[in-house]
């Protein structure tokens, strides 16, 4: 029945300066924490050391996830950290494929087992056996997909599968010792082995002798690394020496050699093709990465978080509500990824008011203040929620100038729990626990003993403590409202509950009824109240007053049914029939007099282009936010609700609808 209170905490960070933060957030420890690049392919793809891989979507919409894998391939495929072949497909998180073998290396579409087997599309390549390594490349530069697939057997014979091989393996030639290869490379017909040595001998399917032999080409040595670029008018192959300079076959003649060095790359332990042979990736020796372009060498790092958006559907709950909590996060290439609230990024400090549950939501369980902390992406955000109770407690009593309450009731709606043995009683609330007999003014609080200004007493079955052992125990403000006969017992400014006397009904009841009864025989439309049938007719028949002090509101519908609403205070009840989240005291089909169509369309909260302002609004509600713009003589205007819904209206027009 409440209004939803929606709260978004940004945290920007700004380069080279401290950023302005929330007063409850601040930034967490995050030393060493920032994840780093183990792979690339392309632009958007790439898995950090913590398994953590970010991948794209039709070009513009970025997914993370987590994962185990330790190495990925540009064909969705890859090795997790214990050795099994796992998938991963655009959007899709990436899971362990149904070959339980151990896999020794990947490439494009194929694996290699440990046991020399290859594999593709879970079927094993006929006739293949005893494979020390393969390599892939595709070379779509000119638009045309030429792909190559090589392979090393144990016996030296080194195969191709190429685009112009119309799926037969080309024997390139035989190598005198396959078991000194420690790694090759493919594209377009070439094949390049790169040996413990640090020789580099190249295998092209177009460059034989006379009699048809492939001739293999020495073209380095002293290298630690080896890989192919697509490109025109030939593939060039990107060569890291041990020195970690790199450096560029030529092209025709000039692609036996290395013929020229990539000015400005030092250090280097490898490199990636991203385009072509002006446009690649390279590693450095102490690990991080550039992205070479046309000669500017350019940091590259992986997606860093720089905001944290968080939303709590309710600061101000009331016991047994369930809060909606949500976490986004933003990061440096743009993408908005929405995080699971757990029990490892969550935390609340006092877990006996409120209780993370296993979907993400808390749960409200006690009256009190408490504190939410939410650590994702480095940063650190507190939120304080403060719970009051829905409903009031009864018989509170003021005896000799003491407000006395009752224990059980009273420490339940406080989180905690009340049990008795040998004449004595013990109550815990969080980590505080205390104890005290009936009759007796000590007390014991965690272990020591205190002195009460009076004693707990017991009356007809309930026993009774002093505001004062509430007030040591958990710093509980208790307070006697003479007018009501009631005790009103609060943390903060916030949080409270109200325990009425044995008078508070009838002092209610008297002083309230005249006011109330006002609404009597006034008629009202639903919008959101008890899950009634929004927009129908409703007409008030009285107003009940209860033994707790509150009221029950009932109706009489059109059809001449009494409806009920829970019971609810005073304060409530003028709420109810003033808010047009609840109801409207007019009818709004009569004063809004739009199509049938348009009116199904809110009744089933749907918001479509073209609405204005208040069909959204009857749709949807109030937003938690708006930001006015205006561009070209035209007024553009944002709602952007708890969820991070978004409505933008131009000229009063909906024009986009994100949900």
């Amino acid at each position: 029945m409440r209004k939803l209170l929606q709260i978004l905490l940004a945290i920007a960070l700004v380069s080279g300066a401290s950023a302005a933060l929330e007063p409850n957030a601040r930034y967490a420890d995050a030393a060493g924490a920032t994840p780093k690049i183990v792979e690339i392919i392309g632009k958007d793809t790439m898995l950090m050391d913590d398994g953590t891989l970010w991948t794209t979507l039709y070009g513009f919409k970025k997914f993370r996830f987590s994962s185990d894998l330790a190495t990925i391939s540009e064909r969705g495929l890859g090795i997790s950290k214990a050795g099994r072949l796992m998938e991963y497909y655009d959007d899709s998180e990436p899971l362990l494929a149904p070959d339980p073998s151990a896999i020794k290396e990947i490439a494009g579409g194929y694996w290699l087992r440990s046991d020399g087997t290859v594999w593709g599309n879970y079927e094993q390549l006929k006739g293949i056996e005893r494979v020390l390594h393969i390599a892939y490349g595709n070379d779509d530069s000119e638009g045309l997909t030429r792909a190559s697939f090589a392979m090393l057997q144990q016996n030296g014979d080194l195969l191709l599968k190429d685009h112009y091989a119309q799926g037969k393996n080309l024997k390139l030639g035989t190598i005198a010792n396959p078991t000194a290869v420690a790694s090759m490379v493919a594209m377009a017909g070439k094949v390049a082995l790169l040996f413990d040595s640090g020789e580099v001998v190249v295998y092209e399917s177009t460059n034989f002798d006379d009699n048809g032999t492939i001739l293999p080409v020495t073209v380095a040595q002293g290298v630690k690394h080896i890989a192919y670029t697509p490109g025109t008018p030939t593939q060039v192959l990107l060569v890291t020496l041990k020195d970690g300079t790199v450096w560029q076959t030529g092209d025709y003649q000039g692609r036996w050699k290395l013929d020229h060095q990539v000015s400005g790359l030092t250090a280097i332990a490898r490199t990636v093709h991203y385009a072509d042979s002006k446009q690649f990736y390279a590693q450095r020796e102490d690990g991080s990465w550039v992205l070479f372009n046309n000669g500017d060498i350019v940091p590259f790092e992986g997606p860093e978080v720089e905001a944290v958006d968080v939303s709590l559907s309710e600061l101000k709950p009331l016991v047994g509500d369930t809060l909606k909590l949500g976490i986004q996060e933003t990061y440096s290439n743009g993408a908005k990824i929405k995080v699971e609230p757990n029990k490892t990024n969550v935390k609340v400090d006092k877990p006996h008011l409120l209780r993370l549950s296993s979907d993400g939501k808390l749960q409200v369980l006690g009256v009190g203040e408490a504190q939410v902390t939410v650590t994702t992406g480095g940063m650190e955000i507190t939120m304080k929620v403060s719970a009051s109770l829905p409903n009031n407690l009864t018989y509170a009593k003021l005896v000799a100038g003491n407000v006395f309450v009752p224990v059980k009731a009273v420490v339940k709606a406080l989180g905690g729990t009340v049990s008795s043995a040998s004449g004595a009683m013990e109550a815990k609330i969080g980590d505080t626990a205390f104890s005290f007999k009936p009759g007796e003014k000590n007390a014991k609080l965690n272990g020591e003993t205190i002195a009460l200004p009076a004693a707990p007493f017991s009356e007809k079955g309930e026993t009774y403590i002093p505001d004062s052992l509430l007030k040591a125990a958990v710093g509980a403000k208790v307070k006697w409202d003479n007018k009501w006969k009631s005790a009103e017992i609060s943390f903060g400014t916030d949080a409270r509950m109200t325990v009425v006397s044995t008078e508070t009904a009838g002092l209610v009841k008297k002083a309230m009824q005249g006011s109330l009864a006002g609404f009597i025989g006034k008629s009202y439309w639903v919008n959101y109240f008890e899950g009634w049938d929004r927009f129908s007719k409703v007409t008030v028949v009285d107003v009940v007053p209860q033994s707790s002090g509150d009221f029950v509101v009932q109706f009489k519908n059109a059809a001449g049914k009494t409806l009920k609403g829970y019971p609810m205070s005073s304060v409530f009840v003028k709420e109810l029939f003033t808010n047009e989240d609840y109801l409207f005291n007019y009818d709004p089909k009569k004063k809004y007099k739009w199509s049938t169509a348009t009116w199904n369309q809110i009744k089933a909260g749907k918001v479509t282009l073209g609405m204005n302002k208040d069909q959204v609004k009857m749709a949807w509600g109030r937003p938690a936010g708006t930001s006015i713009t205006t561009a070209s003589g035209k007024k553009i205007e944002t709602w952007v609700y708890y969820n991070f819904d978004t409505v933008g209206f131009v000229n009063g027009k909906v024009i986009l609808i994100i949900n």
